[in-house]
């Protein structure tokens, strides 16, 4: 953000007290007040109240943008285009809507913004939101999910289609109907209109075994309804475990973004890492089976 060294004469020659300013620890780069270091320095004086943040880098990025939005001078318009570049970046499957509220552009632009965006054009098939909720990233990505789940359940009500697949009941009604003629769930000219619709057609058709790969309307589910347990979400290891999951969710979409970026020397060792790391969770989750179930019984 550039300074609006106007500004900074107006903070200098008022009476008030200035609040705390923010400042990264690890690297003592100021995220939010620094109108007022430099005001402060106009006024000679040699300190300053700080607040600390100890959060990573990206994180520190993050809490500036939403600082200057709540109280800051308003950003450019280019600077809040860069600020969303860089978020969608680092987190690709955050909700368009979401960055748009910490950034102050509307959700149609930050789309357009990723659509043009080299570094997000592999998309994962869930975006989250602010509240915490993972939701299909696209039109294609929901019907894709809902065909997944009339699959499993040709019974299920178009409102508990629509919920696990996170899309309206006239959208589940919709694929039931085109299933049931025996045509794709995803209509055509959506095809055309998303690109990553082939592919999610494709995944689908070559899926054999629905246990051999998780089934995003499922994740889906199972996650909203731990979201909502009070007994999870009212604890500091509920949200902790919760956070976990949520990471967990994006991870593999994630990797697969990342795996063409690692040096041909790195692989092997990312690999055995990664293999290690799915061990330790496949050991974790049959030890939560086992516990349930002897408490069960």
């Amino acid at each position: 953000m550039k300074i609006d060294h106007e500004h900074v004469r107006v903070l200098a020659e008022s009476e008030v007290e200035f609040p705390p300013i923010l400042v990264h620890r690890a690297t003592m780069r100021v995220v939010d007040g620094m109108h007022r270091v430099r005001a402060a320095m106009l006024r000679s004086r040699h300190t300053i109240a700080v607040q600390w943040f100890d959060g990573d880098e990206q994180r520190a990025f993050l809490l500036a943008v939403e600082s200057n939005m709540r109280h800051g001078l308003p950003l450019s318009r280019e600077e809040r285009k860069n600020a969303t570049l860089r978020i969608l970046r680092s987190h690709p499957d955050w909700s368009d809507r979401s960055i748009a509220e910490m950034t102050g552009l509307n959700a149609k632009s930050v789309g357009e913004i990723r659509r043009r965006s080299t570094e997000a054009s592999s998309e994962s098939l869930a975006r989250i939101g602010r509240d915490g909720r993972v939701r299909p990233s696209s039109a294609a990505a929901g019907r894709s999910a809902a065909a997944e789940v009339i699959k499993q359940n040709p019974t299920a009500s178009l409102r508990d289609i629509a919920r696990q697949a996170g899309i309206s009941v006239g959208t589940a009604r919709d694929v039931r109907q085109r299933l049931a003629n025996g045509q794709e769930p995803i209509p055509a000219k959506a095809r055309k209109e998303d690109p990553a619709s082939s592919s999610l057609m494709a995944a689908g058709a070559k899926r054999t075994d629905v246990g051999a790969v998780p089934d995003l309307a499922r994740r889906i589910t199972l996650f909203d309804g731990l979201r909502r347990d009070p007994s999870i979400r009212l604890s500091e290891s509920g949200r902790l475990v919760l956070h976990q999951l949520r990471t967990q969710l994006r991870s593999t979409e994630e990797w697969k973004r990342l795996a063409p970026t690692i040096p041909m020397h790195g692989r092997s060792a990312v690999a055995d890492i990664l293999s290690a790391c799915a061990d330790d969770l496949i050991g974790m989750a049959r030890e939560l089976r086992r516990i349930e179930e002897s408490l069960a019984g």
